[in-house]
């Protein structure tokens, strides 16, 4: 008789608490930075603390006139002082013998460009907390002006799609994901809205992780307004980033690269952006350059999962 085979946890196994948002919050409808907000704290716990800076969390993690919209302790601070202010806390919790988990919540703008000298700086003294990066390739809540994380292609404010700029954004991103993980700090991740039991075991990992050192997690978050697509289609957008290869899930561990979600055949890129206004202007030409850029950063991955004996 066949061993009868072992339930796998589902997304609500992983809950601790109750939402400890309020129901009724200033995000755009359709924006899956709310449901990555409301995921990290029912997966976490209601007990860490969210250090965050000016961006599109900022109104709900900030609070309103004398309102607040959580109910979790949260440390406001510039977006060039994130990590080291993160930093201060934590070691205030050791010396003080307190068991506390400190959650760094940035866009990409901060955490890649305006942050990244005290990110950078704080993985390396291997700081025991977490940070976690939400990507909507852009600074959104500014203007959707170009990022280091803006694809090539990709048509924003400063990047304009007309008669003397046709192309978009005429350079790469930055492989934000691997540069953290050449910190060879203890746990590197990333992870999306779309495959959310995924998600969960890896937030799991990153604060038993930040118990002993840093812990970094590179979440893909569509952003409707920017990005130009409904409002009901941004997780239909994760899934079809991961099904492309565009934005691939994956995990480091103590140097062990795994990759956590296979896509046995992945889609050609051109499925991903054809429902993506920011791509819609994209040529064939534009399309093999960037379906050319995702073939290559997956190799590279692939490589370092041979590499450590994984795959």
């Amino acid at each position: 008789m066949a061993e009868q085979r072992k339930r796998q946890p589902k997304v609500c196994d992983y809950y601790q608490n109750e939402d400890q948002f309020s129901p009724g919050v200033a995000f755009c409808s359709g924006c899956t930075l709310e449901l990555n907000l409301r995921f990290i704290s029912r997966v976490l716990g209601k007990d860490i603390i969210f250090v965050g800076t000016p961006s599109c969390s900022a109104p709900v993690l900030h609070g309103q006139n004398v309102a607040a919209w959580h109910r979790h302790a949260y440390y406001a601070c510039t977006m060039t002082g994130v990590a080291s202010s993160a930093s201060g806390l934590t070691r205030y919790y050791q010396q003080a013998g307190i068991d506390a988990t400190v959650v760094c919540h940035t866009g990409d703008g901060c955490a890649q460009d305006v942050g990244f000298q005290t990110l950078s700086g704080a993985a390396e003294r291997n700081e025991k907390m977490i940070y976690i990066t939400y990507d909507n390739e852009g600074y959104m809540n500014t203007g959707i002006q170009q990022s280091s994380a803006t694809p090539y292609g990709a048509s924003t404010s400063t990047t304009p799609v007309g008669r003397a700029a046709r192309g978009g954004k005429p350079t790469s991103s930055k492989n934000m994901p691997l540069v953290m993980a050449m910190h060879d700090i203890p746990y590197v991740a990333t992870a999306t809205l779309s495959h959310l039991e995924d998600y969960a075991r890896k937030l799991v990992k990153a604060k038993e992780w930040a118990k002993e050192g840093f812990a970094y997690l590179h979440v893909f978050c569509p952003c409707v307004v920017g990005w130009k697509i409904p409002t009901d289609s941004s997780i239909q957008v994760c899934r079809d980033a991961v099904k492309t290869n565009y934005f691939p899930l994956w995990e480091m561990e103590e140097g062990t690269c795994r990759i956590t979600h296979p896509v046995k055949e992945p889609r050609p890129v051109s499925e991903l952006t054809a429902t993506v206004g920011k791509f819609k202007h994209m040529n064939d030409e534009g399309l093999a350059v960037l379906q050319g850029q995702v073939d290559q950063r997956f190799k590279v991955l692939q490589a370092l999962c041979g590499a450590s004996g994984s795959q």
